[in-house]
């Protein structure tokens, strides 16, 4: 039911509901419980010399990231932890349209961005981190960070690695408005809701370091969220014909008719301008007269001489 496992936040004893079942008897039932009589009750021990105690609430799909919030554990205390699901489905709309448009990873852009919003963020903080402290923390890779090869960090560099962390937390909105993370187009989000009363009668029994905890869901329902296209190509169409149509009494055929009006203009241009011809100028050419033998006899015989007129002619 209980395992070790290694997160950021140092070493974890994880409930892993997936692999309870796969380990469990085939005759248990399993119920989601909405009381607090049924839900899963926890005495965790309290913070020793050493560190504290937190508890995270988050899908079983996700790694323990630097985004995923958490609450302390104190000692002598009873809390009560509902949690609240809620759910995002996108049309077929949406998954049809490219990244840099929906904003979302499907299924088919796994990789993209870390393949979650949290392991992206992560991974993006952790790469400042390595940059700074010059070592790999968490058990990352190089390859996984994106960033030059360093050995791992060793237990002097946890100082720098997590006051670099709490710097960047700080400043977090540099991160997200430069980054490119998106969510899932489907996912399930979970958020938690804890309410705890100090110095329980029923820690009386119980070591004075323990804490109890239970967690259940706090409704039997939950909400559902539908990412949608605001407008399709053919909702666009409708819209935009009939504006034009209540607007100036056109429609699609008048469209069609301005266009092909407008193609008949130029081409008449095209077409009249390739026709005109330029025809040089000839004021500086020759022009040859003919004169007749009779005239040139009938002129030698008044006395007369052409002179002047033409300048070929003597």
């Amino acid at each position: 039911m209980f395992r070790s496992v290694l997160t950021l936040a140092g070493h974890c004893c994880q409930f892993d509901i997936p692999y309870f079942k796969e380990h469990t008897d085939n005759q248990t039932n399993f119920i989601s419980g909405l009381d607090s009589t049924e839900a899963l009750d926890i005495i965790v021990k309290g913070q020793g010399h050493n560190g504290y105690s937190v508890l995270y609430v988050y899908d079983y799909e996700n790694r323990v990231t630097l985004v995923d919030s958490y609450f302390s554990l104190t000692p002598e205390s009873f809390f009560d932890v509902n949690v609240y699901v809620w759910a995002i489905d996108s049309s077929t709309y949406v998954k049809a349209l490219p990244l840099s448009g929906r904003k979302c990873i499907c299924f088919q852009d796994q990789g993209t961005g870390g393949g979650f919003h949290q392991g992206c963020m992560t991974r993006l903080i952790l790469k400042r981190v390595v940059n700074r402290c010059r070592c790999l923390p968490f058990g990352y890779s190089s390859k996984e960070l994106d960033s030059e090869e360093f050995a791992k960090c060793a237990w002097e560099h946890y100082i720098c690695i997590y006051q670099t962390i709490e710097m960047i937390e700080v400043d977090i909105k540099d991160i997200i408005s430069d980054s490119e993370c998106y969510q899932r187009c489907d996912y399930v989000e979970y958020s938690t809701e804890v309410e705890f009363v100090r110095n329980q009668r029923n820690f009386k029994k119980l070591n004075e370091n323990n804490s109890r905890v239970l967690v259940h869901f706090g409704q039997n329902t939950c909400m559902k969220y539908r990412r949608e296209v605001l407008y399709t190509w053919d909702q666009m169409l409708a819209n935009l014909g009939g504006i034009f149509g209540l607007c100036l009494g056109g429609s699609i055929i008048s469209v069609i008719e301005i266009i092909w009006f407008l193609t008949e203009i130029l081409c008449s241009i095209i077409a009249s301008s390739c026709r005109t011809a330029v025809v040089p100028k000839d004021d500086d050419k020759n022009k040859v007269f003919v004169v007749s033998q009779k005239d040139m006899l009938s002129k030698q015989k008044s006395g007369k001489r052409i002179v002047g007129k033409y300048k070929f002619v003597h």
